[in-house]
Parts: structure tokens; sequence; C-alpha cells
């Protein structure tokens, strides 16, 4: 019984020898083809417009949330061509979804750039085109950033484009949402929405309604209109010293700073 075995055995291992012999070796490189184009790209627009196209804008626009979340340092450099059509590209996605539910509203301060300190703004600026320099608003336009204790002596600028907002205190430090969730600035998702009333219907709406951040103390729009009003008599009582105050820092009360 045993001889009758060895012979088919023995030719059985020389055939499973010869095709592991003759199996051509597959090599798996996913290094390039599940690498994330860069934010703003032309292949990164494409690939969302064709996600867009296929299971719809929302969709597309979780995929940017993901992307950020993963490679958000790429958006830092805000002189970038890329981080020109990252801007549009989020905003058109916006438009055509219509509304910004709460992930789309607290997503937007991921997207927000801003440099760290008033003097590294000025020093920024300096080297920028005038047409691409921060804008320093005046304290009509930044009644929700200067609440709270020297609070008027808040800056309020924003980009050249109005995308991206920067809040600085009295010593000069950018306000986020882990130092001043309520005066913080915030990115502007209409910027790229030529249509009236846009700001406040993607942007304003949202913010009365759910504050600058998931634990932000103030939401609500009666609370957070309480706060700015309160916040204006504040400032009226210090007019005077918060003119000298931007004075001396530049020579005006708004505009693009040199």
């Amino acid at each position: 019984m045993r001889r009758k075995f060895i012979v088919p055995i023995f030719i059985f291992f020389l055939l499973l020898n010869g095709c592991t012999k003759a199996a051509p070796k597959v090599i798996h490189n996913n290094s390039t083809s599940n690498k994330i184009p860069v934010l703003g790209s032309i292949q990164y627009v494409d690939k969302i417009q064709k996600i867009a196209q296929k299971t719809g804008d929302r969709s597309a626009l979780s995929v940017i949330m993901v992307d950020v979340d993963k490679n958000g340092n790429e958006l830092d450099n805000n002189e970038s061509t890329n981080i020109v059509r990252f801007h549009k590209l989020v905003s058109s996605l916006i438009y055509k979804i219509g509304y910004v539910d709460m992930q789309t509203h607290y997503f937007r301060n991921q997207l927000n750039r801003a440099p760290k300190t008033l003097k590294g703004l000025i020093k920024l600026n300096k080297t920028l085109p005038i047409n691409r320099r921060w804008i320093l608003l005046n304290i009509r336009y930044s009644g929700y950033h200067i609440q709270g204790v020297d609070g008027e002596y808040n800056l309020k600028f924003v980009s050249y484009d109005d995308y991206c907002e920067a809040v600085y205190n009295k010593k000069g430090v950018l306000l986020n949402e882990k130092n001043d969730p309520i005066n913080m600035g915030t990115y502007n998702y209409a910027a790229g929405i030529p249509k009236i009333n846009a700001h406040v219907k993607f942007d304003m709406d949202p913010y009365l309604l759910w504050g600058n951040t998931l634990n932000s103390p103030q939401k609500g729009k009666y609370e957070i209109n309480s706060g700015v009003n309160l916040a204006y008599i504040n400032y009226k009582k210090h007019a005077a010293s918060v003119y000298i105050y931007r004075k001396n820092l530049f020579g005006m009360q708004q505009g693009k700073v040199q």
C-alpha cells in the first residue's frame, strides 16, 4: 500500500514546486496609488469634482474634511496658487449644498489661517504686494470680536480675499478656539460665493446658532447679540484710548497695514 502512494505523491510535489516557480511575483506598491494629491492642486480639484459627480457634493466635502485633518499643514502657505483653488473649491461645494450644518460650521476653524502674533502679521504684510495684504477693520465691523475685559483693544483683520480672519488681543496674541472661543476670527465660506446675503446665510446664521466652537460658552442669537451690545457700550467708554492705541500702532483706524 505504501509503495503505491509513493510515486503519485512524489509527482504531485514536483508539479506543485514547478507551479510555485513559474508563477509571476506580484509586487504591491501603494505608496503612489493611495497618495492624496496636494490640497488645492489641479489633480486634487479633479479628484473632488469626480467624487461630487459620482456620490454628491456633500460626500465630496466630507472627503475634503478628512484630507484636511490629515494634511492641513499644506494650507499654511496662503500665497500658493493651490490655496486659491482650494478656497474656491470649498466655497463652490458649500454653495451647491445650499446650507451649512453644525459639522461643516465647526470645520471652518480647520481652514482658517493667520499669523500667530500681531508682529508676525505686520512682518508678513511688509513682504506682500499691497493688494494681498491683511486688512485692519474698523471697530464698527469688529463687534463680535471685542467682548470681555480689554476686548475693546482687540484688532480684527481679514485676508485680502476675505476668506480668513485674524483677531489679536492687546498683547498681540492671535485669539483662537483654545484661548478665546468668543472673540476668535473664523473662516468665511461666503468669500467665494458672489451672491447677495451669502455671508449671512453661510457664515453669520450658523455662527448665531452654534457659536464659534462646540465648547464655546456663548451660543444662540440672543446671547451673542447681548454680548456684542455690551461690548459696544464698553468700547464707547474707552473710545479715546482705543483710538490712540490704534493710531500709535498703525497711524490709522482701518486699512491695509504696511
